[in-house]
């Protein structure tokens, strides 16, 4: 990458210099440097990644450059004895204060001397190199970088920003809904997030193993059925969608099971619904016909969703295929000492984990065995690890990975905190070294006006009305655009690419408080902003090839306008940011890029004509829009899914 070598160029230059100064021995200070997330060192704000901790990029609007914060580390080394001397006298907190006072006033100077001893004919790329303080800046000349940037987007295509082919194999889990239950904005949330993460390990050179766990057995789906039989006579209404209707039906017994509070009544129902629980496991039975018939309605649906929304998976587990194997794990654990069982009181027979006896405490207990010999959830959970860990699970044909999985990642909400530290001590105790390579990718709540939602209480945003009040919308959008080609095709590109990024510019950590003019904005950070401004850069390249050579990209003479520039610089900024959503499992950070990204190009399009412009400029300008175009289908299409219309 560009910004890469200039920097390991940079680190080679001031070695250089130190060693004119004498100071050979810290030439060292720049081996070894990895990249990482950073903040500016003039402003303390977010700034795109740094290479080392001591050469990094100096963020907008501050003209565009790199800054290196060496003086004060070799300043350090060379007055290392006064800090000892501190030490003696103040102790090591004090100490530290003080040295600090003495160490920047010498870093100063120190940075003044290196700036004059550096060999600028070794650094092309720059206009001037100045000392400010105790930094070095290295001020970029726009017209070569310009050249340098749009030569390697240009050149690598689709690769640009993408990383090489690793072997460490990476299962994203991700989407885990129930069946029987409704498929609502808070499952949207946690497949966006996990379809993105997958995008983004695997543009990074991971081979990637997308998986689904469906919910498929347990007592919310004999509540759903026995609702479905007694209540509505198995009869599904003509023209109702059979999940969110499945979904409403659940939410219908859980209001008649409260409002049985504190009857006997009560405890009957609930008897009537472990027996409809048992009968799942009875392949004679009407309930066990009944499950098999309305659990492939809810899969179908689900599959629809996954269509319309673009995510693809490359593995599905199933509750209900691991119950035999469940019992087998808990044999093992307890074989292992792993688990235990209770011998005495109310709860003799239940098998369970104390993490005090693992040496964490802090996670309490946890139940993989209930005292009648039925297994929850979690030692389901712990049977899918397995299958994981060991390779033994079903791969769809797309998928080429083989092999056990080296990574494990599980996008849950953060209600799961706990459980996840527990499920993975476990595995760790069990002999996996998966297990410290298993992470949570927890998420917040969505809120839609009401505030939390519940399938119990029958308060959730369903996905199928939102996604229907999205399109309504966007089709409004669309006529009043004048929009005439593809009307109805461009309105879904719209209103799911409105939905989509605004679920996905939100930190994971952090509530969804969606409003749905702020979504379809097309002056502000929304989707439709993005998609208009791909639809019109799109009409400035219509059929142009551009030049890969840097020296046929921008005329020799000319200087670019501070538009141009700014536009390369947010373009140059694309494969770090999309190392720091990987790093940060956070995706937000692509999409709020792609907002700068969009920004510039405005500002670019407002004030720069393109088709106008003489030649070589025209060129210049057409170019720049067409690597514009690429790193946004990249960011935008490849990582995020969103729908890019050509008309807008």
């Amino acid at each position: 990458m560009v910004y890469q070598e200039l920097a390991n160029r940079i680190a080679r230059a001031l070695s250089d210099a130190l060693t004119g100064l004498g100071v050979s021995g810290e030439a060292g200070i720049f081996e070894d440097r990895t990249l990482a997330g950073f903040r500016d060192a003039t402003t303390d704000k977010e700034a795109p990644p740094v290479w080392g901790k001591g050469i990094q990029l100096i963020a907008p609007p501050r003209d565009w450059g790199i800054t290196c914060l060496i003086a004060p580390e070799v300043a350090s080394h060379q007055m290392v004895d006064q800090l000892v001397e501190l030490q003696q006298k103040l102790g090591k907190k004090k100490a530290k204060r003080q040295f600090a006072k003495l160490v920047n006033p010498r870093a100063a100077e120190l940075a003044k001397e290196l700036t004059a001893r550096v060999d600028r004919a070794a650094l092309p790329e720059f206009s001037r190199i100045e000392a400010e303080g105790i930094y070095i800046n290295f001020y970029f000349d726009p017209r070569v970088m310009c050249e340098r940037v749009l030569a390697e987007v240009l050149r690598e295509g689709e690769r640009y920003g993408a990383g090489s082919r690793k072997s460490e194999r990476v299962m994203i889990e991700f989407s885990q809904p129930n069946t029987h239950k409704q498929f609502h904005i808070g499952h949207l949330r946690n497949v966006l997030i996990g379809s993105a993460l997958a995008n983004l390990y695997t543009f990074a050179g991971y081979p990637v193993v997308r998986a689904n766990y469906y919910g498929d057995h347990g007592i919310h789906v004999a509540k759903a059925l026995w609702g479905f039989k007694e209540l509505h006579e198995a009869k599904l209404p003509a023209g109702e969608d059979a999940l969110s209707f499945l979904g409403r039906v659940y939410a219908e017994v859980e209001r008649k099971l409260a409002s049985l509070e504190g009857t006997e009544n009560l405890a009957a129902l609930e008897a009537r619904h472990l027996q409809v629980l048992a009968a799942l496991d009875d392949a004679s039975s009407d309930y066990y016909a009944l499950w098999q018939e309305t659990r492939q309605w809810c899969i179908d649906s689900f599959h629809s969703i996954y269509e319309e929304l673009g995510v693809q998976f490359d593995t599905e587990f199933f509750e209900s295929e691991v119950q035999a194997e469940a019992q087998q794990v808990v044999a093992e654990l307890l074989a292992k000492r792993i688990a235990q069982r209770e011998t005495q009181g109310d709860y003799a027979g239940t098998v369970f984990v104390d993490f005090a006896e693992l040496s964490a405490p802090e996670l309490g207990k946890m139940v993989l065995q209930r005292s009648d010999g039925t297994t929850l959830y979690q030692t389901k959970e712990l049977v899918l690890a397995r299958r994981k860990f060991t390779g033994t699970f079903r791969r769809a044909a797309s998928d080429d990975t083989g092999g056990p999985i080296d990574t494990s990642l599980y996008v849950v909400g953060s209600e799961q905190k706990l459980y996840f530290k527990q499920i993975f001590k476990i595995l760790e105790a069990w002999g996996f070294p998966q297990a410290h390579r298993c992470h949570h990718i927890s998420y917040e709540l969505v809120q839609l006006g009401g505030g939390k939602m519940s399938s119990r209480e029958g308060t959730t945003v369903a996905y199928r009305d939102f996604v229907n009040e999205a399109i309504a919308r966007a089709r409004k959008l669309t006529a009043d655009r004048g929009i005439t080609q593809d009307t109805e095709g461009i309105a879904h590109q719209v209103a799911l690419g409105a939905i989509k990024y605004a679920f996905l510019k939100v930190d994971p950590s952090k509530t969804i408080v969606f409003d749905w003019d702020q979504a379809f904005s097309f002056d502000g950070n929304a989707g439709p902003y993005l998609q208009y401004a791909f639809a019109r850069a799109q009409k400035l390249i219509a059929d142009f090839d551009p030049p890969i050579s840097e020296t046929t990209i921008i005329p020799d003479s000319y200087q670019p306008e501070p538009q141009e520039a700014e536009l390369c610089r947010v373009i140059a900024d694309f494969p770090e940011r999309s190392r720091m959503a990987l790093a940060q499992s956070a995706p937000s950070l692509v999409a709020n890029y792609l907002y700068e990204l969009t920004r510039a190009f405005t500002t670019f399009y407002d004030t720069c004509p393109v088709l106008r412009a003489e030649e070589p400029v025209r060129t210049f300008r057409r170019s720049l829009v067409f690597a514009f175009v690429l790193v946004l289908t990249l960011g935008g299409r490849k990582l995020l899914g969103l729908d890019l219309p050509s008309e807008m």
